[in-house]
């Protein structure tokens, strides 16, 4: 044994306190890195919150003046053709429209001028509703009204406008800063644990008594470069899954985007995503990955299947751990999985399984499981904004009664399909149709029946045009088809033709035989019978009522405005 020296103890305590210097610096970045990770993904959700609450405010204003067009076009049926209906919905969007005041009143900023602005619109939406209201009594216009309420909404809609843009650029500067700081920690790093290995490496080659105290250094090192290189991996692809899920026009896209990201997050597994159908009693597979043994998972399944589902939360199942199984499994279910809850705003919107079929792919899911719950938190927001905005755009423009296009969108249509056979110079073929007798299914075997009949009459309808022809509800048992491109004559063969295959309905109510079903078509051509929405309405609205006067039944032509 070498005699001991104050040189080789200088030596030992320089080695130890490099050890202790680089450990420490090791674990400073690792927490660096780690609360620049959470931070980013802090601001992400919260950018994402701040970017949903503005869509939010933009969907509601959109539904405010929707409701504001609905009161100033109803009220102006009214003033016309005195028609208590009009008057009753320009009443009820009165109505919508005051409640959508205060829900904007909610949504905005508090002590902000878009609260100022929301106080204004409640009080000019409670005129308008108190002005709409005496329409039943005198005769006057609401224009000024909707003019003050349409004023401040545009406002409103400048000032989220500017919010969206401010939002914007405060989320690239801080993807920018982001981007910075990161690299500054990197390189920062890099610097110290070459600066620390040198000092190793020299001391290592001067004295062999620390070469093992250097090897369990450098496999800290490579551990601690792993773990950031994971991180870092993490990190990547959740921005990635972020953006590309943000691009999604709709939820199915959603879907296949998340499937295909948890593919990458965790390889080596097999997993599913089930989503909730229309009705919220079953939860359907949209897309699954990886090699499934056997036990695969079924198409569809209640949500009380699920343990995650019926707890709310992510829930391993490992025989260690637990002995109760999930009951989506077809066969012998898998002995370890992870069930994922896919919840946005309090809502179940699906759950995503993962099968470990390896200790490895065991080992890589509890890594990265935190990475894998926020996939999951970032798919059902964006899975939840695309189905919200489908339903609203749906219901923006379908009946809700017979699933053909509403009476709002068949005005836009057919200003749009007159402009363009105006500019293509053709013509144009417009049908009233009216359900003869309706008004007897409803006295005699009740409203149910009466919404049969008019479901299966709109059916009869959509099968028996072309695919451009577009079907209406115009409201009541009436409805509309607009038939561009259409000559006369195909146009009366047509008319013709949808009067039989009606005809031919034989519609059975709780296993009772209704009375046959007849229509009368009133048909007007543009731009023989005019180049105007209105006009041409008019012109179809006479034909079809000259069609119930001659014995109904019957197609009713306007050629060049005269009976024919």
């Amino acid at each position: 044994m070498p005699p001991f020296s104050a040189k080789s103890f200088s030596g030992r305590r320089r080695v130890l306190w490099l050890l202790i210097v680089f450990a420490a610096t090791a674990i400073c970045l690792g927490s660096i890195v780690a609360m620049m990770i959470y931070a980013d993904a802090h601001d992400t959700v919260t950018a994402q919150n701040l970017v949903a609450h503005t869509q939010e405010v933009r969907l509601t204003l959109a539904a405010a003046s929707e409701q504001l067009d609905r009161i100033e076009l109803n009220a102006e049926l009214y003033s016309y053709v005195g028609d208590k209906g009009h008057l009753g919905a320009a009443e009820q969007a009165s109505v919508a429209l005051d409640s959508l005041a205060a829900r904007l009143k909610v949504l905005v900023v508090p002590t902000s001028e878009q609260e100022q602005e929301t106080v204004q619109l409640q009080a000019a939406a409670a005129t308008l509703a108190l002005r709409v209201d005496g329409l039943k009594n005198h005769w006057y216009s609401v224009e000024s009204d909707v003019v003050a309420c349409r004023r401040i909404l545009t406002v409103l809609q400048e000032q989220e406008g500017v919010l969206l843009e401010q939002r914007d650029a405060a989320a690239r500067r801080e993807n920018l800063n982001a981007m910075i700081r990161r690299a500054i920690v990197i390189v920062v790093g890099t610097i110290l644990i070459l600066v620390l290995f040198g000092f190793l490496i020299r001391d290592a080659v001067r004295s062999g008594h620390f070469e093992k105290r250097l090897s369990r250094t450098n496999d800290q090192l490579r551990n601690t470069v792993g773990r950031l290189e994971e991180q870092a991996f993490e990190s990547r692809l959740l921005i990635n899954a972020r953006d590309e899920v943000s691009l999604s026009v709709d939820a199915r896209q959603a879907e296949e985007c998340t499937v295909r990201y948890f593919s990458e997050l965790i390889p080596g597994t097999a997993g599913s995503l089930y989503v909730t159908n229309n009705s919220r009693q079953i939860m359907e597979s949209v897309g699954s990955w990886g090699v499934v043994r056997a036990s695969a998972p079924v198409e569809g399944f209640a949500p009380e299947c699920c343990c995650a589902l019926r707890s709310g939360r992510p829930r391993w199942r490992r025989p260690e751990q637990s002995v109760l199984h999930c009951t989506h499994f077809l066969g012998e279910p898998p002995e370890r999985y992870l069930c994922l809850p896919v919840t946005a705003h309090g809502e179940t919107l699906g759950v995503v399984t993962i099968e470990c079929q390896s200790h490895e792919a065991i080992t890589m899911t509890e890594t990265r499981e935190e990475s894998a719950i926020s996939l999951a938190e970032m798919a059902a927001m964006a899975i939840s904004g695309l189905r919200l905005r489908e339903r609203l755009e749906l219901q923006s423009i379908r009946d809700g009664m017979t699933g053909v296009f509403n009476r709002s969108f068949m005005e836009v249509a057919l200003d749009r399909e007159l402009h363009r056979s105006a500019r293509q110079q053709k013509e144009l073929a417009l049908m009233m149709v009216d359900i003869d007798h309706f008004k007897q299914f409803n006295d005699t075997f009740g409203h149910e029946a009466g919404d049969l009949v008019l479901r299966l009459v709109a059916d009869s309808l959509r099968q028996g045009v072309r695919t451009e022809d577009i079907v209406c509800r115009f409201g009541g048992e009436e409805f509309v088809i607009i038939l561009p491109e259409m000559t006369p004559d195909s146009a009366v063969e047509r008319a013709e033709a949808l009067r039989q295959q009606v005809k031919q309905l034989a519609p059975r109510f709780r296993g009772q035989p209704l009375r046959q079903v007849t229509i009368s078509i009133g048909l007007a051509l543009a731009p023989q019978n005019g180049e105007g929405a209105e006009e041409l309405l008019r012109c179809a609205d006479r034909a079809m009522y000259t069609a119930k006067h001659r014995g109904r039944n019957q197609v009713v032509q306007i050629d060049s405005g005269i009976l024919a």
